[in-house]
């Protein structure tokens, strides 16, 4: 605490000591004008309605964004909270639109794999078919040899230069042949019906992977459309937002409230003035200032001035501003000076007394 008011302490002495060092430094121009706030609120409603609640008074200190008064908005709760209900719709619309998506993506590449066994199937069973036509050539040829043998047997037989056992067992290796060609032939139909079969599969799998491609261009497109749904749902509960918000009437900037134009229960149209707020920090004081001594006074240029209201404190400002033309009553170029309000000590109404300092 020590440290703390030592700190404070100092620097109030140095805005002290600063001010008596301007007013030794004022040049013999004083002036007479009045205190008044440099910024003025008027707040007002942008929707019309009843009041529901009145949170401050005249004369009240408010921090911006503070609450001062409510309207009645049902109605516009209602809208908002259906508004946010769309919304979550539209998210899960947009989470089921990406799952299929994703769905669509892994059908597409299973569709592709399988494709891949499909032809690889289709170039096994042709390797069969061949086998199976050689097979078949073979046994043919065989068969040819056998038919030429089993005759040659025969006529041996007749001839008696061959036994009955013999001829028997060319015929029996013959009836063999014709078995194994039979077989063969067998064989290499049973290898043309797997192409066929396989062939027919790998269609298949060619359309299954058209449908899923399609599909995924079906559900990028609704994911499209769920997020432009969405965006506009979004867009829609900041509205119903806004709208609740145009009820519930927030102080612009911080200061004291010194109008208050309104009473709980009363219905306020579109537009009404409901409170004047003034932000007290800093003050303005427009002084007169003669043609001659015009020149002597900058933008910018530190003063000093009094106030009967604290006769022995002195206060600084700065001139802001100038203007351009005189008043017409009295001749004088209006002056424009802002300052500080230390302790919120100066209030709208004071007359003030003002010296310029010396620019150098």
């Amino acid at each position: 605490m020590g440290v703390l008011f030592f700190v404070f302490g100092t620097a109030h002495l140095k805005a002290l000591a600063n001010v008596e060092n301007l007013w030794s430094a004022r040049i013999p121009i004083s002036l007479e004008g009045t205190i008044r706030p440099i910024e003025i609120i008027r707040e007002q409603t942008s929707v019309g309605g009843r009041i529901t609640a009145i949170t401050v008074e005249e004369n009240d200190e408010v921090q911006k964004n503070q609450l001062l008064l409510s309207l009645k908005n049902d109605t516009q709760k209602q809208q908002l909270e259906l508004a946010q209900l769309q919304q979550k719709i539209n998210q899960n619309n947009l989470r089921d639109r990406e799952q299929q998506i994703t769905l669509a993506k892994v059908q597409i590449d299973s569709a592709s794999n399988t494709i891949k066994d499909r032809q690889r199937q289709v170039k096994l069973a042709e390797t069969q078919i061949e086998v199976s036509k050689n097979s078949l050539m073979v046994q043919e040829t065989n068969l040819k040899d056998i038919k030429r043998r089993l005759k040659d047997e025969q006529t041996l037989f007749e001839q008696g230069s061959s036994t009955k056992s013999q001829l028997d067992a060319v015929q029996l290796e013959l009836d063999r042949g014709m078995l194994s060609l039979s077989n063969a032939e067998l064989n290499l139909l049973k290898s043309q019906q797997d192409l066929e079969g396989t062939m027919l599969n790998l269609e298949n799998s060619k359309l299954a992977k058209m449908r899923a491609e399609q599909e995924l261009v079906r559900a990028q497109l609704g994911k499209e459309n769920a997020a432009l749904s969405l965006k506009l749902s979004e867009q829609d509960v900041i509205l119903k937002m806004d709208n609740l918000n145009d009820t519930m009437i927030r102080s612009k900037i911080s200061g004291i409230v010194i109008k208050k134009y309104y009473e709980e229960g009363e219905v306020v149209g579109n537009g009404a003035r409901l409170f004047d707020i003034v932000n007290v920090d800093r003050v303005e004081i427009e002084v007169g200032v003669k043609e001659e001594d015009l020149s002597r006074i900058q933008i910018g240029q530190k003063v000093v001035f009094t106030t009967p209201a604290y006769p022995n404190q002195r206060f600084a400002g700065k001139v802001d501003r100038l203007s351009w033309t005189a008043n017409t009553q009295d001749g004088k170029f209006p002056v424009f000076i802002h300052a500080a309000n230390p302790n919120l000590k100066l209030r709208s109404g004071m007359s003030a007394k003002v010296y310029m300092v010396s620019a150098e």
